[in-house]
């Protein structure tokens, strides 16, 4: 059984969608909340698989009583229900934790399909957003200072982070040790890297001692840095 909490500050509303989740027959609202404040204190309280929120709410927001709700472990899946448009809130909810964004207008069973959804740990959104999203991700990539080296430079510079001597890095990769000198010259004119402390930092700080093209063991001592599931929401 999914429980559910619902928060949007329209009783008739909260009734409505309690009925039609409750048919569903796998769906049980757990409580209901007529604010944002409430809605993140029942949500600390109850701990419910999913909580149905509304965007604009007396007190503070469904954007920051869903960044409240997220932040908690057990975190329940957010699903925002609201009147906006989702290209106008869409990205920013994601950001801020939330699972989901759905329109009010849509049908019921669609509201269904997506508290089950979001239930399961994944995200609804339209294709419209999905395309806004990998849009935002592209953009975003294209402007990280890694984005101005090359694959090869990239993988050079993988490796040199996670501690190995400019011999290594040739032997590992079949180059010369002065073909290996010149990426690491490309390198430190494009990003300004020079040390092994700093292409160490500068692959946490970007992530890149997860990529899976480059095996990187960390060096002794030093901590991974942890991942989202879906890192273009950073915030």
């Amino acid at each position: 059984m999914i429980r559910v909490v619902l928060a949007d500050d329209h009783a008739l509303v909260r009734a409505g969608l309690r009925e039609i989740l409750e048919e569903a027959g796998d769906i049980e609202v757990v409580a209901e909340a007529s604010s944002g404040e409430e809605a993140v204190a029942l949500a600390r309280q109850l701990k419910p698989d999913v909580v149905v929120m509304d965007l604009g709410m007396p007190g503070i927001d469904g954007i920051e009583a869903t960044k409240h709700i997220t932040r908690r472990s057990p975190r329940p899946a957010v699903l925002v229900l609201t009147v906006y448009r989702e290209d106008r809130y869409g990205l920013r909810l994601l950001r801020a934790g939330a699972r989901g964004y759905l329109e009010k207008r849509v049908a019921p069973q669609e509201l269904v399909a997506a508290v089950r959804t979001v239930a399961r740990g994944e995200y609804y959104v339209s294709k419209e957003l999905e395309q806004e999203i990998l849009k935002s991700q592209f953009e975003r990539k294209a402007a990280s200072p890694a984005a101005r080296l090359t694959d090869r430079e990239l993988e050079v510079l993988c490796l040199l982070a996670s501690g190995r001597t400019t011999r290594e890095v040739a032997q590992e990769l079949r180059l010369s040790r002065k073909t290996v000198d010149t990426y690491r010259a490309r390198i430190r004119k494009k990003l300004g890297l020079r040390t092994p402390a700093d292409y160490l930092r500068f692959c946490l700080e970007e992530g890149l001692l997860e990529c899976p093209a480059v095996a990187v063991p960390l060096p002794e001592g030093a901590d991974r840095p942890s991942r989202g599931s879906l890192p273009l929401f950073s915030r």
